[in-house]
């Protein structure tokens, strides 16, 4: 009898002696075996099922690129918003002055220099408060109010008037507004108004509302022409600040 035959004997053996009077450690030892065995069997099963369904794979792929594009767009359009506001009102952290309102509707839905702001005098909005683009410039004054809404006549509305001044010597002028954000005025030949000169109005803002463009030296007449264009184009402010 050979090596082998004598090995596997002892085998046998050592086998029946664990059967017989250790029956539960064969199960000990073979349970962490079947638990791999069904692990990896789950796992086959999962892979399979997961790579074996291509149209719910691109349905999940194509939601989530859905809603990514949804997320970007919503950041693009706060971006937008909090770039606007910072034209408006600066980087200060302060509390700032006055009321802040969108403006809802413009020209051309609205008649040429008149906005619709959503703020009215729910929050304490008035007739002739005054309304300010970014950076303080002067832009208008309300003109109606209802409890949510406002109507604002620009200062360049055909037509009116508005006190203001000229270059470094503040030479009085009065404001004629042309429509579409211009303005005309008259001053005294020999006051030496020039283009590039700034126009201010009249009130706390140290803003100009304009620029003039042209002077017009006729000499056969006392006083020159003098036009004005808006320092800050009035339609396309998203916001503005309503004060006293």
């Amino acid at each position: 009898m050979g090596p082998l035959s004598l090995s596997l004997i002892g085998i046998a053996m050592l086998f029946f002696i664990v059967r017989v009077f250790a029956p539960g450690v064969i199960a000990f030892v073979a349970t962490p075996l079947w638990s791999v065995g069904t692990t990896l069997s789950a796992s086959a099963y999962t892979a399979g099922s997961f790579f074996g369904n291509p149209a719910a794979l691109t349905k999940e792929r194509d939601q989530l690129l859905s809603e990514n594009a949804a997320l970007r767009t919503e950041q693009l359009g706060l971006y937008a918003q909090v770039q606007d506001l910072t034209k408006l009102i600066g980087t200060r952290t302060e509390p700032g002055e006055g009321i802040l309102a969108q403006v809802v509707v413009r020209p051309p839905v609205s008649p040429y220099d008149t906005f619709v702001l959503d703020q009215g005098s729910d929050v304490g909005v008035q007739p002739e408060m005054r309304v300010f683009g970014p950076g303080g410039v002067p832009l208008g004054t309300v003109e109606s109010v209802t409890g949510s809404s406002a109507r604002v006549l620009l200062y360049s509305a055909p037509g009116r008037e508005t006190e203001s001044w000229v270059g470094e010597e503040r030479l009085a002028l009065s404001l004629i507004g042309k429509g579409s954000g211009a303005f005309t005025a008259t001053a005294a030949r020999e006051a030496g108004v020039k283009e590039g000169d700034f126009v201010y109005t009249a009130g706390p803002s140290f803003a100009p509302i304009g620029v003039v463009v042209s002077v017009q030296n006729d000499p056969s007449l006392p006083r020159a022409g003098v036009g004005i264009r808006p320092y800050f184009n009035p339609f396309s402010t998203p916001w503005v600040t309503i004060e006293p």
